[in-house]
């Protein structure tokens, strides 16, 4: 719920000042002025101090006039403005805050600066030195950072904003500028139209749509969400699919092997069939890959038993007899050289397995605290952005024993008095510093992990010779005669070096095999999730929302008169969110005055629906001007008793609306109605 208790503006020049105070309450508040009195200036003043006038029209131009900008009349003289400046109080049912923000800031103030008291200080008892805290507007960051007022406000109201499309295919947050095109209508373009004009310049796909799934908290929204996830974990799991498999086959390739074919990814033969057409949680990596050996291609565990069973014939045709002598003691000597380094090589895989274990552990310690760092990063450059923008945060946190990053209490901690105090700026410079030198670590242990990878291999590579040198030392010591052929020991000599590669290859692409299974497993799962949210229909909950919408909006219709069609037969479409007589949108249709009179109705019944159905909108109506095109009285009254008495969560809403009607013909149309008037005389800043 949002609320706006109390407004000041101020414009301050040499000769004086000016200003304007008004206090508003629940259900309507009538501001009633004359025509180029300063009504407009009003409501966009309290737009302007929220950060809102992105919803009135890209940039700071123009929002307000030059009475709060560049002159203003000081007992009958035009005065330049040296100061300007918007105080707004708002609640949100449970808590009251005040905002300033400037206009014409003091020097070394910024006007995207916004001053925030969690204080009542306009309409509450005096507070002695309010503690401010300064947020910004009107750069990067302002819905997603802490620094951000927009990321406060939202905070403020209960609201998590979602993420939604981009024309450029990124996702942003739902900016609260877009959201308040549906509580915020102005009076040059705001009422042409029958449905709100939605700021077009944040490039948000279907804002209109977004804004009213957020407001009425739509499953279909939570949905559509849900979808892009999924469609985005799909994305990554395919390119973490294609990874695993371009490695697998440059493997293969480099033993002159292949990969068994498998399904595209993304097809419904990838989702429907097991991966390798093997039916297995586990597939073993010689029945994947294939060798071409003897005129034909074969399993490699084909491949494997045929060069086993071939040493095999050979090491059979060699006759036997025992070596002794000299050359026996020479070989039993090598043998226990070689067992000897067997032996050392497996004590360094065992302190490789430590040190690679010990690095994770370093690793996963140090990116955790650089997480961290990174946040308090985050914290500085606001803190530095705001005292850019001329906030005092850094001096006002110390002086009142306060950290300035976190705003955890000081007092207690061992600090000398008088001792030196970093600035925001040295301070984020030490911040980036501990980033640099723990990236620079985190760097240096993913260095040794793979060195020490590369090592392991060596090492294991080391240790397979060694062993296949044991294995030929013990068959000459058990006597192989030098019978046999040259051809034939050479082609035992090639036949073993083969098997040595293969079992190699088999066992590095078990481990890619294994992860490509567990990809495939996981983009099943994920595309199972998606199928299963269905198309973007409504869900039951859903369409009774939308049926209650279009209840009130029909039921508004007819009080205020709508005659282009019978009130009964305009619906909303539930794609665009537009009003439709049948098939056809109502955009063309109709005089401006009906035009008008569907503006009301879409506004208001968007109101009373989101307080019934526990929806997200804040209750709020600032409508500037809602009598434009001359409209006929007998629907004036109907409309203006309708936003007197508007129902919102068991109370009423709140409408700010401008009029330049005589207070007896308002007086006359909110007879026996709860309402208030602020009378702005000749004009709002004089």
């Amino acid at each position: 719920m949002l609320r706006i208790a109390a407004v000041s503006v101020k414009s301050l020049t040499p000769e004086g000042g000016v200003g304007f105070f008004a206090k508003f309450g629940d259900g309507l508040t009538v501001v009633r002025a004359k025509n180029s009195s300063g009504k407009t200036l009003l409501l966009n003043s309290i737009m302007y101090a929220l950060g809102l006038e992105g919803t009135l029209q890209p940039g700071k131009q123009g929002v307000l006039t030059q009475a709060l900008t560049t002159s203003v009349e000081v007992n009958g003289v035009k005065r330049p403005v040296q100061q300007a400046l918007v105080d707004l109080e708002i609640t949100n049912g449970t808590r009251s805050i005040t905002v300033r923000r400037y206009s014409v800031p003091p020097a070394g103030i910024n006007s995207d600066l916004i001053t925030v008291w969690e204080e009542p200080l306009l309409s509450g008892r005096r507070v002695e030195n309010p503690s401010p805290t300064y947020y910004y507007v009107g750069r990067g960051g302002t819905a997603q950072n802490e620094g951000g007022f927009h990321n406060y406000l939202a905070r403020f109201l209960g609201w998590t904003l979602p993420l939604v499309p981009t024309y450029g295919g990124k996702e942003v947050p739902l900016y609260l500028q877009v959201l308040a095109a549906l509580f915020f209508v102005e009076q040059k373009q705001g009422w042409s139209g029958i449905v709100p004009r939605m700021p077009t310049q944040y490039q948000i796909r279907e804002p209109l749509r977004r804004s009213i799934e957020f407001y009425l908290k739509l499953d279909v929204m939570e949905r559509a969400r849900k979808r892009a996830e999924l469609q985005q974990g799909l994305s990554v799991l395919r390119a973490e699919y294609a990874e695993l498999r371009g490695a697998l086959d440059s493997a293969a390739h480099l033993a002159n092997a292949r990969v068994t074919a498998t399904n595209e990814f993304g097809t419904a033969a990838f989702y429907r069939n097991p991966l390798f057409g093997i039916e297995a949680d586990t597939i073993d990596a010689g029945e994947v890959l294939t060798i071409y050996q003897q005129a034909d291609w074969e399993t490699l565990n084909q491949g494997v038993e045929h060069l086993q069973e071939a040493i095999r014939s050979l090491a059979e045709e060699t006759e036997r007899a025992p070596i002794v002598g000299p050359d026996g003691e020479a070989l039993n000597g090598e043998l226990r050289q070689a067992r000897g380094r067997l032996r050392e090589i497996t004590t360094e895989l065992y302190a490789l397995d430590d040190a690679s274990n010990m690095l994770d552990m370093q690793r996963g310690t140090l990116e955790k605290r650089l997480r961290l760092l990174k946040q308090e990063q985050r914290r500085y450059k606001d803190i530095r952005s705001l005292e850019n923008l001329g906030a005092e945060f850094s001096r006002h946190a110390i002086a009142h024993h306060d950290c300035p990053t976190c705003q955890q209490s000081l007092d207690g901690t061992e600090i000398l008095s008088g001792a030196p105090v970093l600035s925001a700026a040295e301070s984020a410079g030490l911040v980036d510093q501990h980033i640099q030198t723990i990236t620079a670590v985190i760097d240096d242990a993913e260095s040794s992990a793979r060195t020490n990878e590369a090592a392991r291999g060596s090492l294991e590579r080391e240790a397979a010779e060694i062993r296949s040198r044991i294995r030929a030392i013990q068959a000459d010591l058990e006597g192989e005669a030098p019978g046999i052929s040259i051809g034939k020991l050479q082609k035992r000599i090639l036949d073993e070096a083969r098997l040595q590669e293969l079992g190699r290859l088999r066992d590095n692409a078990q481990v890619t095999i294994n992860e490509l299974i567990d990809t495939h497993r996981r983009a099943i799962q994920t595309k199972t999730q998606l199928d299963a949210l269905g198309d973007d229909d409504f869900t039951a909950k859903d369409t009774r929302k939308f049926s209650t919408w279009q209840q009130h909006l029909r039921r508004l219709l007819a009080s205020y008169q709508f005659t282009v069609f019978a009130p009964t037969e305009v619906g909303i479409d539930s794609q665009t969110m537009r009003p439709v007589h049948g098939q056809s949108d109502l955009g063309f249709q109709g005089s401006a005055s009906d035009g008008l009179k569907m503006r009301w109705s879409y506004l208001l019944s968007l109101v009373q629906t989101s307080g019934a159905m526990d929806g997200m909108h804040p209750g709020l109506l600032l409508l500037d001007g809602p009598r434009m095109y001359d409209v006929e009285p007998s629907a004036m009254r109907p409309f203006l008793q309708s936003c007197a008495q508007l129902p919102y969560r068991g109370g009423r809403a709140q409408v700010v609306l401008t009029l330049s009607e005589n207070p007896d013909v308002i007086r006359d149309w909110l007879s026996g109605y709860e309402y208030q008037i602020v009378d702005v005389e000749e004009k709002l800043l004089v």
